[in-house]
């Protein structure tokens, strides 16, 4: 992916027009508006509509939302990585304005998505609301300890980050077979509980507690979601909506990503990070 893309913009002039738009975004509130468009669902008219309210006011913006939906599945996330990275440089009230901005175009469908549930998270770290936790220290670097509770966290997890398998699949039982493969590798450490949706406090109790893993332990449990996925897949390529969930729980981890999810996304063009 990462090799073919500048060809691939060659052929894809919509997308093209969109890399350099985004690449020359700078300002607080082109920012604002790009960030925002990068996180609209597809075709839903609510959440564009919320989008031109809360972007009314802001010059500079036309076609920004159409640059956004131009953007292909595999690139869309490292376009708002970076344009995050930016907003970060900002003022204070320019990034909590945006957060303010985020829950009201998340919330215009009526429905928030368990995608816009790590979006949110991923921004609240990105733009520095939320320091990362402390991990904690491995007494012995050659046997990593894992505690029953750590487990169970992970069961909790596991059976969210399914969600993004059942909407871009519409299958419950491929979800229930991933979540059985994931957690079919830690039944010497504890019984996984069965297949059971969570609340949403109850995943971010779960995320709070794999964010206090070693980081020895956390590539080990991104990698464990990964084979399962690819192995439900038949060996092929992930699904961007599973794609999406890993890395942005990578990035909640401060965990590296596997190779095989690396190679989902593009790299953007070089001129892009300046």
């Amino acid at each position: 992916m990462a090799d073919t893309y500048a060809v691939n913009l060659a052929d894809n002039d919509p997308e093209r027009s969109a890399a350099d738009r985004f690449t020359h975004l700078h300002g607080a509130q082109e920012l604002h508006a790009a960030l925002l468009a990068l996180l609209l669902p597809p075709g839903s008219k609510r959440a564009a509509r919320a989008w031109q309210i809360e972007t009314s006011a802001t010059p500079g913006v036309k076609g920004l939302r159409e640059h956004a939906a131009s953007l292909a599945g595999a690139a869309r996330l490292p376009w708002f990585e970076l344009l995050l990275s930016r907003m970060a440089l900002q003022p204070i009230a320019a990034r909590q304005q945006l957060l303010r901005a985020t829950r009201r175009v998340m919330g215009a469908r009526g429905v928030v998505r368990p995608v816009d549930r790590l979006h949110w998270l991923a921004m609240r770290r990105g733009l520095g609301e939320v320091p990362p936790l402390a991990a904690r220290a491995e007494a012995n670097v050659e046997v990593v300890e894992w505690l029953e509770t750590d487990v169970l966290a992970l069961a909790v997890y596991t059976t969210f980050l399914s969600r993004m398998f059942v909407d871009e699949t519409a299958d419950s039982e491929a979800a229930a077979r991933w979540y059985t493969a994931v957690m079919h590798h830690w039944q010497p450490h504890a019984e996984a509980p069965p297949f059971e949706a969570p609340d949403a406090e109850s995943v971010f109790e779960a995320l709070a507690r794999l964010q206090t893993l070693s980081w020895m332990q956390r590539p080990v449990v991104v990698r464990s979601w990964v084979a399962a996925a690819l192995k439900e897949n038949g060996g092929v390529r992930l699904g961007d909506a599973a794609a999406d969930a890993l890395r942005l729980t990578c990035i909640l981890l401060d965990s590296p990503q596997p190779p095989e999810l690396v190679r989902h996304y593009i790299t953007l063009p070089a001129d892009a990070a300046r």
